[in-house]
């Protein structure tokens, strides 16, 4: 699932996962931002699950774990999507797959910004 580019160690990775397992990687060469980037869908041992993005800088290697606003109905979770797509420069492909969704569903939340909001399953 990790590739060989994988900028951090097995052990770094363990301490950040904390007895979770990684579930989904995206490898980005040149994300949004233009930096490589790895996003990582974790699944915790308590079932529930987190993002962590590891971006390289070229400099510095860093590390964060995405927060994840709670939702309830789908106008929430569209709303989430773009959210997370915006703010936290994730990529399509990488929502698609967390939240169970195929990559153009997660195209339509994203370019329908202003516009009536679809109603995406």
């Amino acid at each position: 699932m990790l590739n060989e580019n994988f900028p951090l160690t097995e052990a770094a990775l363990n301490k950040l996962v904390n007895g979770g397992s990684v579930e989904f990687c995206l490898y980005t060469p040149r994300s949004r931002t233009g930096m490589r980037t790895w996003e990582l869908k974790i699944k915790n041992p308590d079932n529930s699950r987190k993002m962590i993005v590891i971006r390289d800088y070229g400099f510095e290697i860093k590390t964060e774990t995405i927060e994840i606003h709670p939702f309830k109905t789908r106008a929430e979770r569209n709303a989430e999507i773009l959210r997370l797509y915006n703010e936290d420069n994730l990529s399509q492909t990488f929502l698609a797959d967390f939240f169970g969704i195929s990559q153009p569903s997660v195209s339509l939340i994203v370019n329908s910004k202003g516009k009536t909001k679809p109603e995406i399953d």
